[in-house]
């Protein structure tokens, strides 16, 4: 990590949980576990992400700017 005070610094990071190994393990944990998805494969994330193509897919197809839905 770098920053701009400091002389750069060796991080090492924390291994994954046996569950988040691989993505059949998190898919696995998720189905049969009872793992509530969390990041990139949450519901949220994936919601907001269907809502930019929509919105990409309609400004393409008309050429004009469309706004997207308002916060969450």
């Amino acid at each position: 990590m770098r920053l701009p005070e400091n002389e750069e610094t060796l991080e090492t990071a924390k291994p994954l949980e046996k569950a988040k190994e691989d993505s059949v393990s998190y898919l696995r944990a998720v189905l049969l576990g009872g793992m509530k998805p969390e990041g990139q494969s949450s519901l949220e994330t994936n919601v907001i992400v269907t809502e930019i193509l929509d919105a990409a897919r309609q400004s393409a197809a008309t050429g004009k700017t469309v706004s997207l839905a308002g916060t969450r």
